[in-house]
Formats: C-alpha cells, sequence, structure tokens
C-alpha cells in the first residue's frame, strides 16, 4: 500500500461531497417536463405563428369589439348587447365580462411586455392542469413519476385538447381547477390548516369567476364526495369521527366562500337563467330532450381504450354524439392497463381508491344521459342540475380517476420490491393476466377480423341507419378501428413490458418511466392532434374586423346604431354575430343561452313575416344571393358580394302609439302582429297599463342617445291624452326607465318589446340597464372575500403563535440553547 493510500485509510470515508448548486426538487422537474410538452405539443401556437379559429372561438367577437368600444370610448363595462337577436346580457349571459377575473390581470400585463404567443393563457392552463393532478396525485400517495405520468395523461388527452382549441376556453379552465380543489380539500381534511380551507373557498372562487358554471357544478360533487368518503371512512375511529366530520361540513362552508367571491358574477347570471332557454322550461331548467341531446352511448365505451370503435368523426361515426363526433371518453390502453396494478397493492388509501372507482362509474352514468334513468333522476331531484346541457361533459371527472389509477398502478409498479412476496405475486399475475388478454385481443381482433366484420358493420347500421349511415361508412369505420384496436394493444403490451422491468429493477426507474412516458404521447398526441388540426389557422383570422366586407361597410353609413336592424335572410348568416360586432343590430345572432322570448319567436317562424319585419325595425334584408318575387315595398339598395335591400315599411325604432290591447295568453301576442292589418297605431299588452291612453295622434320620439347600457329618447307628446312610447328593443326586467328624471314602469309590448307610458307634453325618456343582482352580489362578493382572508390571517397568527416559544419552556431543564 502506497503511503497516500495508507494516510487516506486512517482518516476513513471521506465526506460526500455536499452539491455545487441548487438541486432540482421531483415538483420542479414535472414542472419543467410539462411545461417543454405543452410547448411542443401546441407548437404551432407557441413558436409557428398559429392560433385557434374554430367558430366557437371566433363567435364572441360579436360581444367583445361592442363592449371594448364602450370601455374605451363611452367608459361605460357592458352590461347588454343590443346589437344580437333584440338585445340581451352581455354580462349576466357570460357573452362577454371583462376584468373580472383576477388571475387573467398578470398574463395581460405580461402580453403587453413581452411578445408572448396570442393564446398564451390558454397554454398556461394546460400547463397548471397538469400539474395540478401533478400536485394531487402525490398528495395522495403516488411517487412523483407515477404522478407525472398522470399529469401528461390528463392534459393530453382528445377530451381536453378538443375543448380548449375549439373555443370552449372557460370550460378547459375551470378542469383545470378540478385536481386543484381536490388537493386543496385533501390538505384540509388531513391537517385542518384553515390557511388550506382559505384557499380551497378562494379557488373555488376564480373558477366560478371564469364562468362555466357547469364544470365548477362537477368539480364540488367531487369534492362533496371526497369529503364523505373520507368522513365514511372515519366513522370506526371515535377518536377521528368528530374532527372528521367537522372538517367536511367545513368543506361546505368553503363552497359557500367560493360562490360568495364570485356572487357579483352568479347572481345576474342565476337571475338570467330563469329568462333564458337555460332555465325557462318546465321546472326552472332546460327541456329534458334538449338537455341529453349530447348523451354518451353507451356502446361507445370501448372507445376508452379504442379510439376508432365507433369510427373517428365525420361520415364514419356511428356513436350518440352530435357534433362532436370523436371518442371524448378516451385515455388510452397504456393509462387503463397501468391503472389496473392500483388495485393489486398499496399504493393508496383503500378510501382513495374507492373513491377514484366511484367518481368514475358515476361520471359516466351521468354521461350515458338519456340512455339511463339515472340521468334523469338527477334532472328531476337535484338542485340546479335541471339548468345544464351536454351530458358527456362529466367524463372530465372518469378521465381524472383514471389518470390517479395510473399514477398509483406506476408507483406499484416501481415500489414492488418493498412488496410482500404474495402482494408482489398478485402484482405479477394482474401484470400477467393483462398482458395475456391484451394477446389475445390482437389476435382475436386483428388477425381474425374478418370474423367480426359482418357483426360490426350490422351494430353501427342498427344504430345510426335510420339517420342514412351507409354500410360504406360502417366499412370504413370498421377498418380504423381494427388498426386502432393492434395499436392499442401493441401500446399495452408494451406498458405492461415496462412495468414488468420497473418491478424486477433491471432498468433505473428513471428509463422505464421515460419509457412510459414517450407510450402516452405515441397514444395521445396523434388522437388529439388530429381534432386540434383543422381549426389551427393565421392569426389574422382571429382580428377583431374579421368580416368587414362591401356589406358591412354599407350598413354602417346607412345610420347611426340604435336607428335600424337588419335581417340576414341565410341561416349561417342569420346565426352568427359578426354584424352586431361593428354595431349592426341584427334579428339574428348566436348564444348558446339565447332568452327564452327571443326563442319562442323564433320558434313562431316569424322572422320573415312581414308585420313583425315592420314592427321590428327591419329596415334591411342582407341576403348571399338576389331575391325573386319581392313585394314592392323591398328595393334593393346595394349589390357586391351580397345582396341589400331595403324594406320601405320599416317603423322607426322608438314609435309613440295611442292604442293597446291587453291579449292572454302572452303567447298569443305572436299570432296577434302577425295577422295584424298594421302593427304601427297599436300596441299588445299583457296587463292594463295603469293610465288611460290616447288620443295622442300627432305624438313622436326621436332616438338621441343610444347606448349599449342606456337609451335617451325626446317624446313630443301634442296630443290631448297620454300615449305609449315604444322601444323596439327586448324587454328584460333589469331595465329601468325614467320620465323625466321620474321612475316608470317598463311594459313588456308586442310580447318582447319595451314601452313606457308618456303624458301629453315633451318629455325625454331614459331606459337604463340597472342590474340589481349585480348590486347585491357585489356585496356578497366583499364579505366572502374578506371571510377567506381572515381565515388566512387567523391561520397565520396561529402559527407564528405556535413557532414562538413560551417562557415556561425557556426555562425548562434540559432546553438546548
Amino acid at each position: 500500500m502506497t503511503e497516500k493510500r495508507r494516510r487516506r485509510a486512517e482518516k476513513g470515508p471521506a465526506a460526500d461531497p455536499k452539491p455545487s448548486g441548487p438541486r432540482l426538487t421531483p415538483t420542479a422537474v414535472a414542472a419543467l417536463i410539462l411545461g417543454l410538452l405543452v410547448i411542443l405539443f401546441f407548437n404551432e401556437v407557441t413558436v409557428g405563428g398559429k392560433t385557434f379559429v374554430a367558430p366557437d372561438a371566433t363567435a364572441p367577437a360579436g360581444f367583445v369589439r361592442v363592449g371594448e368600444q364602450s370601455l374605451t370610448h363611452d367608459h361605460v363595462y357592458p352590461l347588454w348587447n343590443p346589437y344580437v337577436f333584440l338585445g340581451m346580457p352581455s354580462f349576466a349571459s357570460g357573452g362577454y365580462n371583462p376584468w373580472i377575473y383576477p388571475p387573467d390581470w398578470p398574463v395581460a400585463i405580461l402580453q403587453k411586455v413581452l411578445p408572448l404567443p396570442e393564446l398564451t393563457w390558454l397554454l398556461l392552463y394546460y400547463f397548471l392542469g397538469g400539474f395540478f393532478l401533478f400536485l394531487l396525485a402525490r398528495e395522495w400517495g403516488a411517487r412523483p413519476e407515477g404522478a407525472l405520468l398522470a399529469a401528461v395523461a390528463f392534459v393530453f388527452a382528445p377530451n381536453l385538447v378538443a375543448v380548449g382549441s375549439h373555443g370552449h376556453g372557460s370550460q378547459l379552465v375551470n378542469s383545470a381547477y378540478l385536481p386543484l380543489l381536490l388537493w386543496l380539500a385533501t390538505r384540509w381534511m388531513r391537517n385542518g390548516r384553515l390557511s388550506d380551507l382559505a384557499l380551497l373557498g378562494i379557488a373555488g372562487g376564480f373558477q366560478l369567476l371564469r364562468g362555466h358554471v357547469q364544470i365548477c357544478f362537477y368539480s364540488w360533487m367531487a369534492v362533496g364526495l371526497y369529503a364523505l368518503v373520507e368522513t365514511l371512512a372515519a366513522a370506526r375511529d371515535p377518536k377521528r369521527i368528530g374532527a372528521t366530520l367537522a372538517r367536511a361540513v367545513a368543506v361546505g362552508g368553503a363552497a359557500a366562500i367560493a360562490f360568495g367571491i364570485a356572487a357579483f358574477y352568479n347572481l345576474p347570471l342565476r337571475d338570467y337563467a330563469q329568462w333564458s332557454i337555460r332555465g325557462s322550461g318546465a321546472g326552472g331548467g332546460v327541456a329534458v330532450d334538449y338537455a341529453t341531446a349530447w348523451s354518451l352511448g353507451p356502446w361507445e365505451l370501448p372507445s376508452i381504450v379504442v379510439p376508432g370503435w365507433a369510427g373517428f368523426g365525420g361520415a364514419t361515426y356511428w356513436g350518440g354524439m352530435p357534433f362532436t363526433d370523436y371518442p371524448n371518453a378516451f385515455v388510452g390502453m397504456v393509462t387503463v392497463a397501468l391503472a389496473l396494478l392500483a388495485f393489486a397493492a398499496p399504493a393508496a388509501a383503500p378510501r382513495l381508491k374507492a373513491f377514484a372507482l366511484a367518481l368514475a362509474a358515476f361520471s359516466l352514468l351521468v354521461a350515458f344521459g338519456k340512455y339511463t334513468p339515472f340521468y334523469g333522476f338527477l334532472y328531476e331531484h337535484l338542485p340546479l342540475f335541471n339548468k345544464f346541457r351536454v351530458p358527456v361533459m362529466i367524463v372530465i371527472l372518469f378521465q381524472l380517476a383514471a389518470c390517479l389509477g395510473l399514477a398509483w398502478g406506476w408507483t406499484t409498479a416501481l415500489d414492488a420490491a418493498r412488496l410482500p412476496a404474495e402482494r408482489r405475486k398478485l402484482v405479477e399475475r394482474v401484470l400477467l393476466g393483462g398482458g395475456i388478454a391484451l394477446a389475445v385481443l390482437f389476435v382475436a381482433g386483428v388477425m381474425g377480423q374478418g370474423m367480426w366484420r359482418e357483426g360490426y358493420i350490422a351494430r353501427a347500421l342498427s344504430i345510426r341507419g335510420a339517420e342514412g349511415y351507409s354500410a360504406e361508412a360502417a366499412s370504413l369505420a370498421y377498418r380504423g378501428y381494427v388498426s386502432d384496436l393492434a395499436r392499442a394493444c401493441l401500446y399495452g403490451l408494451a406498458a405492461i413490458g415496462l412495468a414488468f422491468l420497473a418491478m424486477r429493477g433491471t432498468v433505473a426507474a428513471t428509463l422505464t418511466t421515460a419509457g412510459v412516458l414517450a407510450l402516452i404521447g405515441i397514444e395521445l398526441f396523434p388522437m388529439s392532434h388530429r381534432l386540434m388540426e383543422p381549426v389551427i389557422g393565421d392569426p389574422l383570422q382571429r382580428n377583431l374586423d374579421i368580416g368587414r366586407d362591401d356589406i358591412v361597410d354599407f350598413l354602417e353609413k346607412a345610420g347611426p346604431p340604435g336607428t335600424f336592424r337588419i335581417l340576414p335572410v341565410e341561416q349561417s348568416d342569420f346565426q352568427n354575430n359578426r354584424y352586431s360586432g361593428f354595431a349592426i343590430a341584427s334579428l339574428g345572432g348566436y348564444h348558446a343561452a339565447k332568452p327564452q322570448l327571443i326563442q319562442d319567436f323564433l320558434d313562431a317562424q316569424l322572422a320573415f313575416n312581414y308585420g313583425w319585419m315592420r314592427l321590428l325595425n327591419i329596415r334591411y334584408l342582407v341576403t348571399r344571393q338576389p331575391l325573386e318575387g319581392l313585394p314592392p315595398f323591398l328595393k334593393e339598395v346595394h349589390r357586391g358580394t351580397g345582396v341589400v335591400y331595403e324594406n320601405l315599411l320599416a317603423l322607426p325604432r322608438a314609435t309613440v302609439v295611442d292604442r293597446y290591447r291587453v291579449v292572454t295568453p302572452a303567447k298569443a301576442i305572436l299570432d296577434s302582429v302577425k295577422n295584424a292589418e298594421d302593427s304601427a297605431p297599436l300596441t299588445y299588452l299583457e296587463k292594463e297599463p295603469g293610465t288611460a291612453i290616447g288620443p295622442a295622434p300627432d305624438a313622436t320620439a326621436r332616438i338621441t342617445s343610444y347606448r349599449l347600457n342606456d337609451v335617451t329618447i325626446d317624446v313630443d307628446n301634442p296630443g290631448p291624452g297620454a300615449g305609449l312610447l315604444r322601444l323596439a328593443d327586448a324587454w328584460y326586467p333589469d331595465w329601468k326607465a325614467t320620465v323625466n328624471g321620474r321612475p316608470a314602469e317598463v311594459l313588456k309590448a308586442d310580447y318582447l318589446l319595451r314601452a313606457v307610458v308618456v303624458p301629453p307634453g315633451k318629455h325625454t325618456v331614459v331606459f337604463r340597464f340597472d342590474s340589481s343582482p349585480m348590486r347585491t352580489g357585489l356585496a356578497i362578493s366583499l364579505a366572502s372575500l374578506g371571510a377567506a382572508l381572515a381565515l388566512l390571517v387567523v391561520d397565520l397568527l396561529a402559527r407564528r403563535r405556535a413557532r414562538i416559544p413560551t417562557p415556561a419552556a425557556e426555562a425548562a431543564p434540559g432546553a438546548v440553547a
């Protein structure tokens, strides 16, 4: 032995060198990987200069453009949009509500300073959704590797990718909050820290402010189910049950704080629901047939792992979904195969596994909608449930549960060496059984595909045959299904093989995890990108000036806002907000929760009735093709990319009439106007005006100011009797009126419109949109936010006191300085 070695041996083993720099925690590593994957998956948006141009992404422009004009020019917060239909609430309907969502503020500031992509806010929530799921999976017992896999599987499944890219940003954002709420609820139930309870309420309030109440409803259902599971698990322990039950009840308090924080938005939204197609049906909700139109067919369940099982979009699809004809519940074979391991070993507490199973089963039962009695039971008995539609939307809960199973399953594989021998053998048998099943499925489905072809086609035709589904389309669907089945089986077998390697420890956990991560990407990315690709386009297509053409230019010069309304003839143009974005009032428009009065009018097919066109101030008809056989009062006034006809009989927006008739039931007024010889001198009311009307033959009305939230009209009534000022804009209870500064009742005229009694003489009538639910909600919001902040302060002070030693403790014998 050399002298140097002898001296080293005498000194003993050297101490491990200290790290030269800060080491990344597993959470930081997961965040970096998630961020990188989001950038790579959405590379066309992040670095390619593209954006999403789906119709639902561009439709809000009609609300946004006029709202921004009100904010920047008039310095008035927009609450009403008079340019779609006959007008409707903008804020209370969720059509446009700027500045109310605090997390948007820092992103907006950053985008003004840095050259970030247009949809930075959207991509941020894909990252946050995955990161929050990572935190939840870690909290519920998963290793970092398993939690990362679950996070990736959650955000890149077709469901969330389709939601965000096709213009349903609020649904995506609220879905990202789901794992966060469960994580905060878990921390509260485990530790009882008031800060976690306060943060749960604040996060829930922010989620509600983002405007997708249905996903919020499902999120709190999941939180409530979790609190119930924890309470039932503690019921056997007398020492725990009291505290657990108290904390579960406090979760309801956090939900109340959440609703309270968002009350200034929620109360107007709730109030509007009763006047919209979402709440004016039987029982105060949307009609059950409409509510369940987007129901997941139970026969589509195999598409959870085989995306093409029921066809994949377009002509090949034979599932039960209209429009969203893709595998909504698809999570992938890799996720499902590895999730099976979660039930073979204690990677998580049994109560959490039970919760995940219950959540998955419940969400699928609801998603089946009209195909099972379960949805009807909830529709009839669960509060607020009858206001929702699209049952398949709840698959986000199934997706969450499946990804948690993946996190636990991969954790089981990595920790197998620590398991008792019998439990380890059970895990191996589960893997072996899964591998054999996949191999048999591969052979039977792919090698013997000819045996199942006729049965598959017959099944598809039996479900969709009445709608004109062809055998050729079914044959194409079958070929796609067989290809997808083969890939799914191979992905599953590869995942099981990696799990075996991880269990035996022959390959490092990092490498096997990377392999599974690659499998998830290979399985999910092509499916999700296939849904996203058709709506990726140039940012110019999202410019708020989109839709400007020679017709818009002509109509903008035809008169100031409030002087006329147009009627787009083609259905595609009618159900569009293009004109409204240029402050051109249209009888048409698009909103998923339009006013019920407007829906009644449209259902009666009165839009092209000449009497109604005269009454509703429709001065111009707009069409892409020339019309034939027109009456003489329709005169062509412009021809270019389309044709504009002027209605020479159109009444002004504001008129004064001196005759009325009370009609009951109210809906009969629709036919009364339709059949009337002339709607100019007479209006139909639903009740007596309370004042003697007429004669006022020469009364006139002139609009002097027409803005989103208020309309000012000068009335000159030289006659001896009172008149009825009729404004051809939609009635809504939040519209208040004054005559020369004195309050006046706003009557519902001609079923749809507003009217006010004006006595003889000259008067200034002001209609002003005044939302009492918003005022009440604002007070509740401030009080609720104050309560949440108070909980944070109390928790902070309590924890600070706990860290300060008492004098007695400092003087205690044996105390260490």
